[in-house]
Parts: structure tokens; sequence; C-alpha cells
């Protein structure tokens, strides 16, 4: 059920979606660039998988660096995902899955799998699934990142976290109807601790397990397959 709401809300959002994420999500060009910054592959043409990729925008920043890469996008939104398209449509080396990445069975494996902004929809122990998942794919050497919404670990700092996002927000250019279905939107969100990401990422079997970027409750998560 909760996967048809988001299904609808991203779809109903997937127009503004881009213009809207900058404002969203503070430093959105910094947290981009460290993640592009930690993609490294030794393979000539990486494959690469995003999941919950949206409209592709942080496949965009990738594929700048890998341009000869093979990239399969996946996300449960249509509408999101036809953005995409129309924003590779120039590119042969890209493929599309409509569907939810927890529940698809991926049937090649990767060299580098990202994720922006998704995994926290998830509950926690789906999230431990995924990770297994990702780790699973991943082919040696393969590394996973993960730039996503984190719950702080004490209420009084979640507070501190909400606060900033909220001033971010009322000082961008987002009309008030849009803010309002942003912050509907977010209801919907099951950011877990940064303690118990790392956590179930080593448990997994990721070695390197680190933190290269937090901004309140946005940071970036980095695993690599030894």
């Amino acid at each position: 059920m909760v996967d048809e709401i988001l299904r609808t809300k991203f779809n109903n959002g997937a127009k503004s979606y881009d213009r809207q994420r900058s404002i969203v999500i503070p430093n959105m060009d910094q947290l981009y660039t460290i993640i592009v910054n930690l993609a490294k592959s030794n393979v000539l043409r990486p494959k690469i998988l995003d999941l919950g990729a949206g409209t592709g925008l942080l496949t965009e920043e990738i594929f700048k660096k890998y341009f000869r890469g093979q990239f399969t996008l996946i996300d449960i939104s249509e509408e999101m995902l036809n953005i995409a398209k129309k924003r590779f449509k120039e590119n042969r080396n890209f493929k599309y899955i409509l569907g939810d990445y927890l529940k698809i069975d991926f049937e090649e494996s990767f060299d580098i799998i990202v994720s922006s902004l998704s995994i926290h929809h998830l509950e926690d122990k789906d999230k431990k699934i995924l990770y297994a998942k990702v780790y699973e794919i991943l082919n040696n050497d393969g590394i996973f990142l993960n730039a996503d919404q984190v719950l702080a670990p004490s209420s009084e700092n979640e507070n501190i976290y909400q606060r900033n996002w909220l001033e971010k927000i009322e000082v961008g250019t987002l009309k008030q109807n849009e803010k309002k279905i942003i912050i509907d939107r977010m209801k919907h969100d099951k950011p877990a601790t940064l303690e118990n990401n790392i956590k179930w990422l080593k448990k997994c079997g990721f070695t390197n397990v680190d933190v290269f970027y937090k901004y309140y409750n946005f940071c970036v998560l980095y695993g690599k397959k030894s």
C-alpha cells in the first residue's frame, strides 16, 4: 500500500522534481560532486546501477565521468523514468526498469551501485535486505554509494536536523503549495540512524565502510566489496 502511495506521489511530482531538487536537498551540488568523485572503477566500461534513479539527475553526473559505462536505472515511478529516458535518449548504453528494487531479481552484476535519497523510504528490515542484495550483485572490487537521509541519535538532535531543513526550505523559491506537497511526502520517510546503517553494511560483508559526507541529516555512505 505504501509503495502505491509513494508511486502516486512521485508520479504526480515528476514534472517539478528537477527544479525542486536543489532546494529540497541542501548543498546538492556538493553532495553529487562527492558521489561522482567516489564512484571509481578500474573497468573500462563499468556497469552502473542507480537504485531509485528518479529522473536521472545523479546518473547524469556520473555519466559525464563514465560516458562509456553501461547504465541501469530503476524506479517505481513511470513518470520519473520517462523523464530520465528523454534525458538520455541519444545514448544506447542505458537500460530502464520500472519496479521496486527490493523485489526485482537482477540478472546481472555491477561495478558501481548508487542510490540518492531513496532507501530511507524503506522499513529498517527492508534496508537490511536491500544492503545484502546490493552486496550480492556487486562485482569484486565494486563499490556502493548511498546518498541518503539519516535519523539523529537523539530526539533533540532530530529536532535540530528538521529545524535546519525547514529554515532552508523557507528561504528557497518554492511556492507554498509545493512546500505542502513535499512535507506531506516526507511523512512516508523512515530513515535509520547513521550508526545502524554502518552496522548493517558491515554485517553484509562490505569493507572500508565510511561516511564521506554529512550535513545534518544528509550523508554519503560508502562500502566496497573486496
